[in-house]
């Protein structure tokens, strides 16, 4: 049975700098008000992930007569769309609701208590931060390329299907990286920060949030909404009944793949920019 393994992704990672780029953003940072705005971009790049993630588990789980099980006997029982699309949304309930707190916590408002937190470190007043943060046009046209990319809005052919399967497999790789990096980066640079934010509690709809775990929370999750994509793919390759080679269906994975490091990279060159 045809597949997607880490070995078919390697080619990408082994030359993808967008890791990279965004260690060298916070390195650059150094006055308070550029670190906030590097932080602010990236929360703001992370904020499409979920409705894109919400909307393509919709679009696979409504295409049953495209995913069929051949060894079920009973026709009317054979579909497997659901199966397949549920290992995609299996992410999307934790940016909806983060299952390790008592509350519902979106992974918005965490984020949102982060950049509060930061905030608050460096003495500015939440009215303040409006003055002090920057979101320059390159966040905004990679979070249109990340609705592009999962076909938000949309009416999607198998084609651009599989390519946004492709595309979130992408972007739980990549992110896995980017919170490992993100988070070693600040606890070098801003030791006396991050032990702040780690006992700070902002307050955000009724809920006190600790300020530092949305970062401190995705450099494991993501690893695992990664195997999780994977899983996904490769049911959706596995119970395939369409028209085309599934050697085709397999390339356009690949393809959303390749489109995610792309616009993952652009946006990391132009993290630090003025």
């Amino acid at each position: 049975m045809l597949q997607i393994t880490r070995d078919d992704l390697q080619p990408v990672l082994a030359v993808h700098q967008g890791t990279q780029a965004l260690r060298g953003a916070v390195e650059g940072a150094g006055p308070p008000p550029r670190l906030l705005s590097v932080i602010a971009r990236y929360i703001q790049f992370n904020s499409a992930f979920g409705p894109g993630l919400a909307n393509l588990a919709g679009e696979i789980a409504a295409r049953q007569g495209l995913f069929q099980d051949p060894e079920e006997v009973v026709r009317i029982l054979a579909d497997r769309a659901a199966e397949v699309a549920a290992d995609f949304f299996y992410a999307a309930v934790d940016e909806f609701d983060d299952r390790a707190t008592p509350w519902r916590d979106t992974h918005r408002t965490l984020a949102q208590a982060t950049l509060k937190g930061m905030g608050s470190f460096f003495g500015y007043t939440p009215a303040q931060l409006n003055d002090v943060l920057h979101v320059n046009p390159a966040t905004e046209d990679a979070m249109d390329l990340v609705w592009e990319g999962y076909g938000v809005g949309a009416s999607l052919e198998e084609a651009r299907l599989f390519r946004a399967m492709g595309f979130h497999t992408g972007s739980e790789i990549l992110a896995d990286q980017e919170f490992v990096v993100l988070d070693q980066t600040l606890r070098a640079r801003r030791p006396d920060m991050v032990a702040a934010l780690e006992k700070m509690k902002i307050p955000i709809l009724g809920e006190r949030h600790n300020a530092y775990y949305w970062v401190r929370i995705h450099t494991g999750v993501e690893a695992e909404h990664f195997d999780a994509a994977l899983k996904g793919v490769n049911n959706a390759l596995r119970f395939y009944a369409g028209r085309e080679p599934v050697a085709m269906v397999k390339g356009w994975i690949l393809e959303g793949f390749r489109t995610f490091a792309d616009v993952q990279g652009e946006f990391m060159a132009r993290l630090g920019e003025p």
